[in-house]
């Protein structure tokens, strides 16, 4: 126990000054991602259009960007907010099994998939601890776990009506922390 401890503290530390240097484009929270991610002086509360300029959001942006009329976005935001709050606590108290009726079928074979649970596993931090991630519950013990439990929603960005990219502001960096579909009226984690 005490050495996951330590995993996870190290992941943050690793990923909080990784963090200070900014990222091309918005970067996917990953093993090297902080544990607790302590929330921003002030929360964003913004519209895609009036995000603050950052290469990593100028870069991202483009003509053809899907723009969610105002309430549908707010709607969106709110029931995201809540999703989002609901998984922390699943995540904290490490309820995989819960956590896998969130996720779609593309989530699950990716993250499952060995090659990227090898390529994971080369986090230098995973490293470090000779943790070496094998199956889907490993990514979520290991990764998820430590850099998504604590995680909140500063904003989102509508790739088309029913699929979000759910961001969160780190030092001013937007970081994203899910990649969302609705599928039948219910939200669930993908992988894009």
């Amino acid at each position: 126990m005490k050495k996951l401890f330590l995993v996870i503290l190290g992941i943050g530390v690793f990923a909080l000054v990784l963090s200070c240097k900014t990222a091309p484009e918005p970067a996917k929270v990953t093993a090297e991602e902080p544990a607790d991610v302590q929330p921003a002086e002030k929360p964003v509360e913004s519209r895609p259009e009036q995000l603050k300029e950052t290469p990593a959001v100028e870069k991202e942006e483009s003509k053809d960007e899907y723009v969610l009329d105002e309430a549908t976005y707010k709607q969106t935001k709110e029931d995201l907010t809540q999703l989002i709050s609901t998984l922390n606590s699943i995540i904290a108290a490490k309820d995989y099994n819960t956590w896998l009726t969130y996720l779609t079928k593309e989530y699950y074979d990716y993250y499952s998939d060995p090659e990227v649970l090898k390529e994971q596993s080369e986090s230098p931090l995973l490293k470090k601890y000779n943790i070496v991630l094998r199956s889907l519950k490993d990514y979520f013990n290991y990764v998820v776990v430590g850099s998504r439990k604590n995680v909140r929603l500063d904003e989102i960005k509508a790739i088309d009506a029913d699929h979000i990219k759910a961001y969160m502001y780190v030092n001013d960096t937007p970081v994203i922390i899910y990649e969302l579909v609705k599928i039948n009226g219910n939200w669930k984690i993908t992988h894009f």
